[in-house]
């Protein structure tokens, strides 16, 4: 549609150049009115009325070429209008919107939502991994829609500066932190299996085991092998994660809320001792139409959206043992979380081979020192938990100091301990020092020498405590 516009506008120019030109030699100032027309007609086609951008929002009408138009007419931050008129079409039309994922108008795509003229819900078709784009129907009548950002209903964990996770007592030198990760390691990293296909039953889980790492399985409930499947959930090394009942979109609301809902019951259900918080992956390549944010379905099953930043690791991408080396090498740097996803294992032609996939796990060993290797679920909690915890160190004497532990998330499902740091003075010798929590009860420390410094690491329940650090004469 752009295109034609664009050769429609040219072609005037043209037109109007020539005839303005034959008159050129007797009127010198047509040359004036040449240009003018040269620069409007240029800045008409530049502003095409089959789609429109603002704000963060791009909408345009999905194979279409009729004469109805769409603008888009900010109104707030995260909320805009968009005016479509028909201009005499008589059929529905369909657009096409995308909202920006990055840079000072990125949308917050989970909790975005439409409103149609009168301010009724509006269902959209969103495409599983990318929220933030999603097909909408408008009536021939046209009209005035809104698309809006919610606020999150529900409490939310407090995010605190990274500066109140550190703690110091002047007097007697004692400092204390949460640690970015548990065990002092420098990296998280998740590893995720897909579509409950078989081979994750017959070979990745085995050799998960053989590695002595834990995966994180994206079921499909719907169609699996029950038994088996509840067989691994009783072991209790694996975790798993919501990729819909059936891995096949929805048609209509009940759909939606039938496929993620029941596949989360069913999970939660697996695992009845455990935080009901799981990760949800609503599936590439599937479809999902609702009037919903896709927040009020995280909220309602206690779930996380875990869509996006995951490197692919099927052979079709090419040289993935260099890719995961990289991609490890990159968040060790930055201290942050990994995430590499596969499909099927062993399988001629598809996902990946198992020897690809040994030599990929051999990369990871190399770093298991490092890096810590876990469930999405629980490295998702524990990031939650770091980030909304603070620290105060008090003195209570020359040999005893009090931390103050403040946390910010529901114990109910925030359940991942909070591994904490506490540096000793060279005067505290480790041998002589002992960590009690509120109920006087000895907690187990483990120290370490780093550079000529003494740091003693344990582990706590991520909730509001307190606790003692004594040196014993």
């Amino acid at each position: 549609m752009q295109r034609k516009i664009l050769l429609s506008s040219l072609l005037v120019v043209v037109v109007a150049a020539a005839g303005v030109a034959v008159r050129a030699r007797k009127h010198p100032s047509a040359w004036l009115w040449l240009a003018i027309l040269s620069v409007f007609s240029a800045g008409t086609a530049a502003r095409p009325a089959a789609a429109a951008e603002s704000a963060g929002v791009t909408v345009r009408f999905s194979e279409y070429e009729g004469p109805a138009t769409v603008e888009i007419r900010p109104v707030r931050r995260h909320e805009v209008q968009v005016v479509v008129d028909p201009k005499g079409e008589t059929n529905p039309l369909a657009l096409q919107v995308e909202l920006r994922e990055s840079g000072p108008d990125a949308w917050p795509a989970l909790d975005a939502e439409v409103l149609g003229p009168t301010g009724q819900p509006v269902p959209a078709r969103h495409v599983g991994i990318q929220w933030n784009r999603f097909a909408m129907v408008v009536p021939a009548a046209g009209g005035t829609f809104t698309i809006r950002a919610v606020e999150p209903g529900g409490s939310r964990p407090g995010v605190f500066p990274e500066a109140q996770r550190r703690a110091r007592d002047e007097a007697t030198g004692v400092s204390a932190a949460v640690c970015n990760w548990p065990d002092g390691r420098r990296a998280a990293l998740s590893i995720r299996f897909d579509d409950s296909h078989r081979t994750h039953l017959s070979t990745a889980i085995p050799i998960l085991r053989e590695y002595g790492f834990r995966g994180t399985f994206m079921v499909n409930p719907g169609g699996w092998q029950r038994a088996e499947w509840e067989a691994v959930a009783r072991q209790g090394d694996q975790e798993f994660a919501n990729h819909s009942l059936r891995h096949r979109g929805s048609q209509n609301e009940e759909d939606t809320e039938r496929d993620i809902g029941e596949a989360a019951k069913v999970i939660q259900a697996l695992f009845p001792n455990r935080s009901k918080l799981v990760a949800l992956n609503l599936g590439g390549g599937t479809q999902w139409v609702t009037s919903k944010t896709l927040r009020y379905y995280l909220d309602k099953y206690q779930l996380f959206d875990a869509s996006s930043g995951s490197l692919g690791m099927d052979d079709v991408y090419g040289n993935r043992v260099a890719a995961i080396r990289e991609a490890i090498n990159r968040h060790l740097a930055s201290g942050g979380w990994c995430r590499v996803h596969y499909h099927s294992i062993g399988v001629k032609g598809t996902g990946v081979t198992e020897e690809n996939f040994r030599a990929a796990l051999d990369v990871v060993k190399e770093h298991r020192n490092v890096l810590w290797i876990a469930g999405m679920a629980d490295i998702y909690k524990y990031m939650t938990e770091c980030r909304g915890a603070r620290l105060t160190v008090e003195s209570k004497g020359p040999s005893r100091v009090q931390i103050a532990l403040s946390c910010s998330t529901d114990p109910e499902l925030y359940d991942q301990p909070l591994a904490l740091e506490i540096q000793l003075p060279q005067s505290w010798p480790a041998e002589r020092v002992v960590v009690k929590d509120a109920q006087a009860r000895v907690l187990t420390a483990r120290s370490e020498q780093t550079e000529g410094e003494t740091r003693l690491h344990f582990e706590v329940a991520p909730r509001s405590a307190s606790f003692t650090v004594e040196k014993k004469d």
